[in-house]
């Protein structure tokens, strides 16, 4: 509704402007007939009197012009209090009233530059060409952009102007057309190129083959060498078109695209869509060179955070890095930039800030926490608690500081503090922070959570600012009216939360019992648990204010037998909940279900245990029977072996007696053979010897 009557107010307003506009046009006509008049009645006068004369039209026409613009002044300061509820509009009215009455209206003498009263109301023309936009190709409002030109056209541009200023034959309407028609000629090429590299991309995002999408990157980048694309990357088409090419193109697509960026990394602090690139180069580069490239940037141009567009590439840079990297980044932006720590070595760069703190003098100690809050007070200003650099300085803040100056922070930060809950690092400087603060502070925090408590709850990294919260705050109406009535309406979904139950298992200790707490995290307790500076209330006083509500809802949960049976056997931890509820408690019948299912649970534990004695000794007869079967396995085994042992001597014997007769048997046919040698042999003699007898008788 609020909108509506602004939008009726905006409209009765603009229709207002017009009729005062168009009188205003009238009289200056009818004023300025008349002066025409009385200057042509008074040309054959003296000087002198012409002069009078001219001064004498000159005051009334200012006395005139002075009471229209009063007039209109007064028009709109009556108007209803809906018009002027933005600031902005008010020193943009004021400041054109001022302006138009400082620049009064000096009409000059000379005939040749009269002015015509058509021409006088007439809007400026400019140079620039704004294209009609075609049914297929019509342009969003956030795809409108300034169509720039290289300096190369430019000055062929100029060239061309100045032969047409210089051609005597041609009039001065004519030069004026001519130098016109040029210039809208070049900003019509420009956006015929546009044009094309709009569709070319959409073609490139719908092609799935590789070879093609590298064909089409490859085309769309010489078609980019005609313009410059620093100036092309300021606008929403030339982020997306050269975002779209680094993404898909190959590493060495991206080199030439970072050669071209790469000595013009200071626009990131005035343009945000060139801050938005840069973005995504470091995100998606293929390469290592590009994101070094960019974190030694930001490096040697540390004041770069403290810019609106800069800020967001810091961010992203922080997150994606290492640790080593993170602490160097942070030990860059907290030492200030004077002749004594310039030289800090570069080991020391690469400490936690605290250690790197601690090697320096305490007078440079004293010049680093001066710089460290003006740090922050400029990211106050600059509205930069976003970011998750400013985050962790504030926690390096919370080990470096005092308590004077941590207090002070605490008053700087509190309007904006709830942004911090994005981050780990954010919420544990909060968490440190909220000691050092003040009950208006605590309750402006609180107010501002009051719809996100239970999400908060749930969460892994939030959760504990609650906890916080519930053990700090003194104003326990608070806390009852926005966190502990909010819990108990949605009990059972924040107790059956992994990190909702260790909220409501804190509402039975104080922030004095840190040693009691036997069962929560370490870490968590030394950040819970830190003394808070400001709040005043005891802790056992604070804690029965705030758990009444709670132990009520207990009671109702703990009353069904089903799921207090559910959640004893659970873990040791609802087991310690319900040893620290039933301090608060008389209600016979939650003891009794607890008797009950405490004695359900005994029973069970002795059937358990009789079954597991029945189970131990089936087992162990079964052992008893497989240990007797093995047995029985292994002396038939070794039967069986003894049987083969006894069939293989056997069958080597015979194969011994089979090997001992052949060989006798061959050593009886050699001596046969052998003795059948020697008969032939002496019979043969024989022969020889009646032969030599028979030859000697011859």
């Amino acid at each position: 509704m609020v909108r509506k009557q602004k939008f009726a107010d905006k409209k009765k307003n603009n229709v207002q402007k017009d009729k005062i506009n168009k009188e205003n046009t009238i009289r200056d006509k009818k004023k300025n007939k008349k002066w025409k008049k009385e200057k042509n009645n008074h040309s054959s006068l003296d000087k002198k009197t012409k002069e009078t004369k001219r001064k004498q039209i000159e005051k009334k026409y200012n006395n005139n012009y002075i009471d229209k613009k009063e007039k209109e002044s007064s028009f709109l300061k009556n108007q209803a209090p809906n018009e002027f509820t933005n600031k902005k509009q008010k020193t943009k009215r004021d400041n054109d009233i001022k302006f138009k009455q400082n620049n009064k209206y000096k009409p000059k003498t000379s005939d040749k530059h009269k002015l015509k009263t058509s021409d006088k109301h007439k809007p400026k023309t400019s140079d620039k060409y704004k294209p009609k936009t075609s049914d297929k190709y019509r342009l969003k409002k956030n795809d409108k952009f300034k169509f720039k030109k290289n300096d190369k056209d430019q000055e062929i541009i100029n060239q061309k102007c100045k032969d047409i200023m210089k051609n005597e034959n041609l009039s001065n309407s004519k030069k004026k057309k001519l130098i016109k028609e040029c210039r809208k000629k070049s900003v019509v090429e420009n956006y015929d190129l546009y044009k094309e590299l709009k569709i070319n991309l959409n073609d490139m995002l719908q092609t799935k083959n590789k070879l093609e999408k590298e064909k089409k990157i490859n085309d769309m980048y010489a078609q980019l060498k005609k313009i410059k694309l620093i100036n092309f990357s300021r606008t929403n088409l030339g982020f997306h078109i050269l975002s779209a090419l680094f993404i898909n193109g190959n590493e060495e697509m991206q080199k030439k695209i970072w050669k071209q960026f790469h000595e013009h990394l200071t626009d990131i602090c005035a343009f945000n869509f060139v801050s938005i690139l840069i973005q995504s180069f470091y995100k998606h580069s293929k390469g290592f060179k590009i994101k070094n490239d960019i974190y030694l940037w930001l490096l040697n141009n540390t004041k770069s955070f403290l810019s609106k567009f800069a800020a967001k590439l810091w961010n992203v840079v922080f997150k994606n890095c290492q640790t080593q990297k993170r602490r160097k980044m942070i030990n860059y932006l907290l030492i200030p930039n004077i002749n004594i720590l310039k030289n800090v070595p570069v080991e020391n760069l690469k400490k936690k800030t605290n250690d790197m703190v601690n090697t320096f003098n305490e007078e440079n100690k004293l010049v680093i926490s001066k710089y460290l809050i003006k740090i922050i007070e400029n990211i106050v200003e600059k509205e930069l608690l976003y970011n998750i650099v400013s985050h962790q300085i504030l926690l390096d803040a919370c080990e470096l500081l005092k308590e004077e100056e941590l207090i002070n922070i605490m008053d700087i930060i509190h309007e904006g503090c709830e942004h911090l809950i994005s981050t780990n690092l954010g919420n544990k400087a909060l968490i440190l922070l909220l000691g050092y603060s003040t009950n208006k502070h605590k309750k402006i925090l609180i107010k501002t959570l009051k719809n996100d408590i239970i999400e908060l709850c749930k969460n892994s990294v939030n959760f504990l600012l609650i906890i916080r919260l519930l053990k700090i705050t003194d104003d326990t109406t608070v806390l009852n009216q926005y966190i502990v009535r909010k819990i108990a309406n949605n009990f059972e979904t924040v107790f059956n939360d992994y990190y909702g139950f260790y909220v409501i298992l804190e509402f039975f200790y104080d922030i004095n019992q840190y040693k009691e707490n036997k069962y929560f995290h370490v870490e968590w307790k030394n950040i819970i648990y830190a003394k808070p500076v400001k709040s005043i209330k005891d802790g056992e006083k604070r804690k029965t204010e705030i758990i009444q509500p709670i132990v009520d809802q207990l009671q109702i949960l703990f009353q069904n037998k089903d799921k207090l049976n559910e959640y004893l056997k659970g873990g040791i931890k609802y087991m310690h909940l319900i040893f620290e509820f039933l301090q608060y408690t008389k209600n016979e019948n939650i003891i009794n279900n607890l008797l009950f299912v405490v004695e359900q649970y005994i029973h069970e534990v002795e059937q358990e245990a009789k079954e597991g004695e029945t189970k131990k000794e089936k087992e162990i007869e079964e052992k008893v029977q497989e240990r007797e079967e093995i047995e029985e396995k292994v002396q038939e085994e070794k039967k069986t072996e003894e049987k083969m042992q006894e069939e293989e001597e056997t069958e080597e014997k015979v194969q011994e007696e089979e090997e001992t007769e052949e060989k006798v048997q061959e050593e009886e046919e050699t001596e046969e053979k052998m003795q059948e040698e020697e008969e032939t042999e002496e019979k043969v003699q024989e022969e020889e010897e009646t032969e030599e007898k028979v030859q000697e008788e011859e």
